[in-house]
C-alpha cells in the first residue's frame, strides 16, 4: 500500500510539474513612457500566436501562457510596439513610447533610409485590419472613406473593375491624374488591382504633401500610394486559413417605369410603337375588316396582360467565394511569408465574373551581421467574363436593355424557343408593311439583348508578376549601401466572339462581314523594371543632434507591346475558336483586320534626402531630385524637383509638461515641387503612320511633335497638426494645403493646312489650383478590459479652380466647360425654364434672363456645379466586448452633380418605341396643364433639367465577428485561434440621385454597371 501511495504521489507531483511547466500566469502594468500614466485597452499578445489580453482601466493585465511562449508583444494605437522576452518572468511591466514614425521610415519602403530621422509629412496609413476580408476584388475600392485627402469613386460594379482615385483633387486637365502606386519599393501599374490580394498587405500609406511625395519626383504630382506587404517573423511557423462566401444582389434604384397597359396607351397617344400600329385610331387601320380590327384588340388585350420583369432576366444574384492559406515564420537568420488565394466572384449581370489565383512569397535572409538580402514576389492569374457595351446608351448593354425593353415583350415563344427578332402580328393579319423601318420600330429590345448573352462573349485573361530583389550592406554602423531591382510584368489577353447564329450576325446588322459572325483576339504586354542604388548615412552628434543623409540613383524602363486581329465568316459547326474563320478574299468581304503597336519610356534619376533633428524637438527635412525622361524633347528633357519641411514637437516643450491631457502634439509645415509625365511616350517627336487611301496603304503624318514640351509642375504647400490627447484616447490630424499645377498639358488647335490628324497638338499652358482642409479624428469613448468602443471620422474639402489657360479663357468639353475661374468639369448647358402651360412648349432662359422657347437662342451657362465632389469623407464606429466585434463604416460625398443621360432617354417621347418613365404619363395634353413633360412634336434637348445632385451617404460596411475562446480551442490541440464573422457591403444609400449609382466615376450616367449589395460570412483559423 505504501508503495502504491508513493507511486501515486510521484505521478501526481510529476503531472503537476508538467502542468506547471505548460502554463504560467504573467501579470503586469502598461503605462505611457512620457507621462507614466496607465494605458487601459493596451493589447498584450504572445508572439506568433493568437493568445492575448488587454489591460483594464488601471493599465493592469493578467495573462495565462504555456511553456512554449517566449516573447510578449505590447501595442496600443498611437504608441510604438514593444517586444519583451519572458525568460521565466511572472511580472512584466512595460512603458510604451509615442509612435514617432516619420516620413523617412516611409521612405524605407522605396529607398532604405536609416532610422527615425526626418519629417513626417501629410501621411495617413490604412492598416491590414481595415483591408482584410472586404468582399470586393480590388483594393482601391477598399480604401473608400478610410482616410483624408483620398476621393475614390467606383467606376463600375463589374467584378475586378478599378475605381477612380484622386488625392487632393484633380490636378491635370488632359494629363494623367492617377496616383503613383509603389509596392514593396517598386512602381506598379494602376488599374491592375484585380490581380492583387489585399489580404497580403501589411498597410497602405497615402502620401499627400511635398515633404512626403517630392522624393518621387516627376511621377508624384498626383500623390503616392505605398503598399507594404506582410513579412515573416522569427518564431514557430504559423498557418492561417481563411474562407469567405457571399451573395451579391442589386441595390434598389429610383426608376419607376410604365407597365404594359400604360405603355400601350402612351404609344397610342404618341403615335409610335405597337400600341399605335394596332390602334383603331390609326388611319392606316381605317380600311381593315371588323375581323382584323377585332384581332388587333385581342392582341392588345394579350399584350396588356404581359408584364415581363426584364431585371429578372438580365440580373442575377452573384456568388462570391474565397479560399486562402498563408504561412509565416522563420528564425533570426531567415524569415518567410508564403500565401495563396483562390478568389471567385460572379457579377450581377449574366455572363459576368472574375476568377483569380494569387500567390506570394516574401523572404528575408541575414547573410551575415552586416549583409542582408530580401525577395518580395507576387504572381497572379485572373480571368474574367464581361458584358457587352457596359456603361453605354446601347441596346447591347443589358443594364440599358432591362429598362428600355417594353414589359409586353416576351422572352420565349409559345414553342419554348427564344423570341428574338421583331414583334410579329397574328398570322392571319393581312396588313402589308411598306418597308423595314416599320419592322424596326417593333424590334424585341429585351429578347435581342438577351440573344447577345447567349451567342456573344467577351473574355479576358491577365497574368501579373511583381518581383523586388534587394541587398543591404552595413559598411559602417552609420553607413549602409542598398541595391534593389524591381519588375512589374503584366500580360493581358482578350477575346470578343460573335456567333454566326446570333441575331446580330443573321439580320440586324447590314455589314456583310458581321453576318458570318466574327472573332477578335488581342494581346498586350507591359514590362517595367526599376533599378535603384542608395547610400544611407545616419549619425548622432553629441546629445542633441541627429543627422541623416541619403543619396541615390534610379533607372526605370517601361515597355508596352500590343497585337490584335479580327477574323470573319465563322463556321457554325465549329466551336468558338480561330479555326472557324473563313479565309478572306477580294470577293467575300472576309478580309481580317490586323493591328498592333509598341511603345517605350525610360527615366533616369539622381536624388538626395537630408534630415536633421535638434534636441528631439525640431526636425528639418529637404530633398532634391533630378529626373530625365525620354518622353520629353531635348530642350526640356530634365527637371529638378525639390521639397523642404519643418516639424515642431510641441509636446516636448517645458510649457507643455504640466498639461497632463496632451500626450503628443506636433506642428508640420512643408513646401516643394512635384511633376507629372502624363503625355505620350513619343510626345516630343514628329511621328508617322500608315494610313490608307482607296484601300491602298500609304505613309502620312500621325502627330506633330514638340521638342519644348515638358513636365507639368505641382507646387505644394502644407501646414498640419498631429495630436494625441487625453491619455491617448483622442488622436487625429488637421491639414491645410494649397497646390498649384503649372505648365498644364493642353491641346492646341493647328491650322487645317498643317496636315496633322485632329489638327491639334499638346502644349504646356495654364495653371490650376487645388486648396483645401482635412480633418481626421479617432476617439475611444469607452476603453476597459471588457469593453472598447471607438469612433472615427474624416472629412476632406477641396476647392478646385482653373487659374489660366494660356491663349484662351475657356473651351468646351462635351457637356462641360473648361473656363478660367471655374472648377474642372463644370457643367455647361442651357438652363431649363419648364413647360409653357398654354402651349406645352419647352422653355429655356435666354442670355438676358428672359424665357424663350427657341433652343438655339437659349444661353449656355455654367451655373450647375461640377461633377467633382468638393467634400468627401467617411466615419464609423467599432465596439469590442469580450469575444465580439461589431463595426460599421460610412462613406459620403457632397456638393457635386452629374448629368443623368438615363432620364433623358426614359423621359423622351422621341424614344416611345422603348419603355418610358411613369413621369411621361403626365405629358402636356391641353392648355392649362402644369407639368415638366413637354408636348408631343417638340424636341427634347439636354438641359439643366438633366443635371441632378449626386451627393450621397452610404453605409459601406457592417460587420459582426466572434472570436472563439482560447480555452475551447485548446481542447483541439492544434487550433490556436478562430474568428467567425458576417458582414454586409453597400447596405444602404441615402441620395436624391435617381439613376443607378451616384458615386460612379463618369460625370454622365449611361446605364453603368451598378454596384452590388453583398452579404458574406467567413471564418479565419490559425494553426
Amino acid at each position: 500500500m505504501k508503495r502504491l501511495f508513493s507511486l501515486c504521489m510521484f505521478l501526481a507531483l510529476g503531472i503537476s510539474q508538467v502542468l506547471m511547466a505548460q502554463t504560467r500566469t504573467i501579470t503586469g502594468k502598461v503605462s505611457g513612457q512620457a507621462d507614466g500614466l496607465p494605458i487601459p485597452g493596451a493589447t498584450i499578445m504572445v508572439q506568433g500566436t493568437s493568445i492575448g489580453t488587454i489591460t483594464n482601466i488601471d493599465g493592469q493585465y493578467t495573462l495565462e501562457v504555456d511553456g512554449s511562449a517566449q516573447v510578449l508583444v505590447f501595442s496600443f494605437v498611437g504608441m510604438a510596439r514593444q517586444e519583451v522576452v519572458i525568460n521565466g518572468q511572472s511580472v512584466i511591466n512595460v512603458a510604451l513610447s509615442d509612435d514617432t514614425q516619420t516620413v523617412e521610415e516611409i521612405v524605407v519602403t522605396a529607398y532604405g533610409s536609416k532610422g527615425k530621422v526626418g519629417l513626417k509629412g501629410a501621411i495617413t496609413t490604412v492598416s491590414a485590419k481595415e483591408l482584410e476580408q472586404v468582399p470586393v476584388a480590388t483594393f482601391d475600392q477598399m480604401l473608400q472613406g478610410k482616410t483624408t485627402g483620398l476621393a475614390i469613386s467606383s467606376g463600375s460594379g463589374q467584378p475586378g473593375a478599378s475605381a477612380k482615385v484622386r488625392i487632393r483633387g484633380t490636378s491635370s486637365i488632359t494629363g494623367g491624374n492617377a496616383p503613383l502606386y509603389i509596392m514593396d519599393g517598386t512602381p506598379i501599374s494602376a488599374g491592375d488591382f484585380a490581380n492583387l490580394n489585399a489580404n497580403d498587405f501589411e498597410n497602405v500609406v497615402v502620401l499627400k504633401d511635398a515633404a512626403a511625395t517630392s522624393i518621387y519626383g516627376s511621377r508624384a504630382s498626383n500623390g503616392v500610394i505605398l503598399i507594404t506587404t506582410k513579412r515573416g517573423q522569427a518564431g514557430e511557423t504559423r498557418i492561417n486559413y481563411r474562407y469567405q462566401a457571399g451573395v451579391s444582389v442589386k441595390t434598389q434604384d429610383n426608376f419607376e417605369l410604365m407597365n404594359s397597359s400604360e405603355k400601350l396607351w402612351f404609344e397610342e397617344y404618341a403615335k409610335k410603337g405597337v400600341g399605335w400600329d394596332l390602334s383603331p385610331l390609326n388611319p392606316v387601320n381605317a380600311g381593315l375588316s371588323p375581323e382584323l380590327l377585332g384581332q388587333h384588340e385581342t392582341e392588345l388585350d394579350r399584350l396588356r396582360g404581359i408584364n415581363t420583369n426584364w431585371q429578372d432576366v438580365f440580373v442575377r444574384n452573384g456568388q462570391t467565394q474565397s479560399h486562402e492559406v498563408n504561412m509565416s515564420g522563420g528564425n533570426e537568420k531567415t524569415k518567410f511569408y508564403l500565401a495563396y488565394q483562390n478568389f471567385y466572384q460572379e457579377g450581377l449581370a449574366q455572363r459576368s465574373d472574375l476568377k483569380r489565383h494569387t500567390g506570394r512569397l516574401n523572404l528575408d535572409h541575414n547573410v551575415s551581421k552586416k549583409i542582408r538580402v530580401g525577395v518580395s514576389t507576387t504572381f497572379s492569374y485572373a480571368s474574367n467574363n464581361t458584358i457587352e457595351s457596359e456603361g453605354g446608351i446601347a441596346l447591347a448593354n443589358p443594364f440599358a436593355a432591362m429598362y428600355l425593353a417594353n414589359t409586353y415583350e416576351e422572352l420565349y415563344k409559345a414553342d419554348g424557343t427564344y423570341n428574338r427578332g421583331f414583334y410579329k402580328f397574328p398570322s392571319n393579319n393581312e396588313r402589308n408593311f411598306d418597308n423595314g423601318n416599320d419592322y424596326q420600330s417593333f424590334a424585341l429590345t429585351g429578347a435581342n439583348a438577351y440573344d447577345r448573352i447567349l451567342y456573344m462573349s467577351s473574355t479576358g485573361e491577365n497574368t501579373k508578376f511583381v518581383g523586388v530583389f534587394n541587398a543591404e550592406w552595413d559598411i559602417l554602423p552609420i553607413l549602409t549601401a542598398k541595391t534593389q531591382y524591381g519588375i512589374d510584368y503584366r500580360q493581358g489577353y482578350g477575346e470578343r466572339y460573335v456567333s454566326p447564329d446570333s441575331w446580330e450576325s443573321s439580320i440586324a446588322n447590314d455589314d456583310a462581314a458581321n453576318r458570318g459572325g466574327y472573332i477578335s483576339e488581342s494581346t498586350n504586354r507591359r514590362v517595367e523594371t526599376t533599378f535603384t542604388n542608395t547610400l544611407d548615412y545616419k549619425e548622432q552628434i553629441g546629445e542633441k543632434h541627429i543627422l541623416g543623409v541619403l543619396v541615390g540613383s534610379e533607372y526605370s524602363d517601361r515597355y508596352n507591346q500590343s497585337f490584335g486581329f479580327t477574323g470573319y465568316g465563322l463556321s457554325a459547326k465549329l466551336p468558338e475558336s480561330m479555326a472557324s474563320i473563313t479565309p478572306g478574299t477580294s470577293t467575300n468581304n472576309f478580309i481580317p483586320n490586323v493591328g498592333g503597336g509598341e511603345s517605350q519610356r525610360r527615366l533616369f534619376s539622381l536624388f538626395t534626402i537630408l534630415n536633421y533633428t535638434f534636441n528631439e524637438k525640431y526636425s528639418f527635412s529637404g530633398s532634391i531630385r533630378r529626373d530625365g525622361s525620354s518622353a520629353f524633347g531635348a530642350n526640356n528633357q530634365f527637371a529638378i524637383l525639390y521639397s523642404g519641411g519643418f516639424i515642431w514637437d510641441i509636446s516636448r516643450e517645458s510649457f507643455i509638461d504640466n498639461i497632463q491631457w496632451v500626450n503628443s502634439l506636433k506642428l508640420r509645415a512643408s513646401y516643394g515641387t512635384t511633376g507629372n509625365q502624363g503625355v505620350g511616350d513619343f510626345e516630343s517627336l514628329t511621328v508617322w503612320g500608315t494610313p490608307s487611301y482607296n484601300g491602298e496603304p500609304g505613309l502620312g503624318l500621325a502627330g506633330s511633335g514638340d521638342p519644348d514640351i515638358k513636365w507639368e509642375i505641382g507646387h505644394k504647400a502644407n501646414l498640419g497638426i498631429d495630436y494625441n490627447l487625453f491619455n491617448n484616447r483622442l488622436n487625429g490630424s488637421v491639414d491645410v494645403y494649397n497646390n498649384i499645377t503649372s505648365d498644364l498639358f493642353l491641346v492646341q488647335s493647328l491650322s487645317s493646312t498643317a496636315g496633322v490628324p485632329g489638327d491639334a497638338k499638346r502644349v504646356n499652358a495654364g495653371k490650376m489650383r487645388n486648396r483645401g482642409v482635412e480633418f481626421l479624428v479617432n476617439y475611444d469613448v469607452i476603453r476597459n478590459q471588457n469593453l472598447v468602443w471607438s469612433i472615427n471620422a474624416n472629412i476632406s474639402y477641396n476647392d478646385n479652380e482653373i487659374l489660366d489657360l494660356g491663349q484662351v479663357d475657356e473651351f468646351e468639353s462635351g457637356t462641360s466647360i473648361v473656363r478660367v475661374g471655374l472648377p474642372l468639369n463644370s457643367h455647361y448647358l442651357p438652363e431649363w425654364a419648364g413647360v409653357n402651360p398654354a402651349t406645352g412648349d419647352p422653355m429655356y432662359y435666354a442670355t438676358d434672363g428672359s424665357v424663350t422657347s427657341d433652343f438655339n437662342k437659349a444661353a449656355w451657362v455654367a451655373k450647375f456645379g461640377t461633377s467633382e465632389a468638393p467634400v468627401n469623407g467617411g466615419f464609423g464606429t467599432a465596439v469590442k466586448w469580450k469575444g465580439f466585434d461589431l463595426s460599421a463604416a460610412f462613406t459620403y460625398a457632397y456638393g457635386y452633380s452629374r448629368l443623368n443621360n438615363e432620364s433623358f432617354f426614359q423621359e423622351n417621347h422621341n424614344f416611345a418605341q422603348y419603355n418610358m418613365s411613369r413621369k411621361m404619363l403626365d405629358i402636356w395634353q391641353q392648355p392649362g396643364d402644369i407639368t415638366e413633360i413637354q408636348r408631343l412634336g417638340t424636341e427634347r434637348q439636354i438641359t439643366s433639367k438633366d443635371i441632378e445632385d449626386s451627393s450621397f451617404l452610404r453605409l459601406r460596411n457592417v460587420q459582426l465577428a466572434y472570436r472563439v475562446p482560447e480555452n475551447i480551442l485548446m481542447k483541439t490541440g492544434f487550433i490556436k485561434s478562430m474568428r467567425i464573422y458576417g458582414q454586409a457591403q453597400n447596405l444602404l444609400t441615402w441620395t436624391s440621385w435617381s439613376g443607378f449609382d451616384p458615386e460612379d466615376s463618369n460625370n454622365i450616367a449611361t446605364y453603368e454597371y451598378p454596384a452590388a449589395r453583398t452579404y458574406s460570412v467567413g471564418v479565419d483559423v490559425a494553426f
